[in-house]
This record gives C-alpha cells, structure tokens and sequence, in this order.
C-alpha cells in the first residue's frame, strides 16, 4: 500500500524530473520550473508560499522572486480564501491555453514547411521524368502531413476540453 510519504517523495522527484524539462523547454529559471511544475501536480488546490518554501526547500526571497516571475509571465494565478489570508497558487487556466495554441501554430507551420517541400517535389515529377514519387519520398510527405493534421485536430480538442 502507498503512504501519504511515498506520494510525498514521488512528487518531488517529478518536480525535479519535470523541472529540469520546463526548464529547457520554456527557458525558466531552475526554481521557477520546479515551483510550475509543484503547481501542475497539486491541481486546482494549489500551493502556498509556505508550503513552497518547505516543500522545495529554497528561500523565502527566492520563492518570492520566481512567484513574481511566474505571474508577470501569466503562468501562475493566486486565490484567497475566505478568513484565511494566505495565497494559494495555481497554474493560470490562460496559460494552459495559450500553450496548447502555441503548439497549434508550431505544427501549423510544420504543415506549411511540408506542403511547400510536396509541391516542389510534384513540380520535380512533372518537369523531369526521371524522378517520380517513389525516389523523392512523396509519401512519406503525405503522410506526415497528415499526421500532422491529426496532431492539430488533438490540440484543438484538448483546447475545447479546457
């Protein structure tokens, strides 16, 4: 049976794990990845400043610093609750959002650079015989195009879940 502690531990490796991808692929600072990524794995719940200090085990002011951060970027969001005045933050619902977008236009122009790269092969095919779709990997083209437009369709169904 899992303990309250291993869930606990198995957290925090992922909050490391995951960080370290945050980190690269968003160009966050280390501790701003790592408190995303703390955020992410507690749901809408969220986390206070407190519980992020103890948990990541970094300083109040370096807490604080990549909170700010976060937030100026839109990538975190506070409530309150009602006769408590301590802040809980969450991942912003926007951000989300605005994720899956930018992955929607990152395909989009995949598609693009695709469908340029088939119509010039077809445009080789007709002017010189001895090419044809076999040699040129046409196929492979087409497919990826609609690979392509299926990984589009999924982002916007996700988006529409959202």
């Amino acid at each position: 049976m899992i303990s309250e502690e291993d869930l606990i531990k198995e957290k925090l490796a992922l909050v490391e794990e995951l960080g370290v991808h945050f980190e690269s692929s968003d160009n966050l600072p280390p501790l701003a990845a790592r408190i995303a990524v703390y955020l992410i794995l507690s749901g809408i719940e969220g986390a206070t400043f407190e519980e992020l200090v103890e948990k990541l085990e970094a300083s109040k002011s370096s807490i604080s610093t990549n909170l700010h951060l976060l937030q100026s970027m839109e990538r975190i969001t506070y409530y309150t609750r009602c006769g408590d005045r301590k802040r809980h933050f969450t991942i912003s619902p926007n951000h989300v959002i605005s994720r899956l977008e930018e992955k929607i236009d990152l395909w989009e122009k995949e598609k693009s650079n695709h469908q340029k790269v088939q119509d010039y092969k077809q445009k080789i095919i007709k002017f010189n015989k001895k090419y044809n779709e076999n040699n040129l990997g046409l196929e492979f083209n087409q497919q990826y195009i609609e690979f392509i437009n299926k990984m589009i369709s999924h982002l916007a169904e996700l988006k529409k879940i959202y």
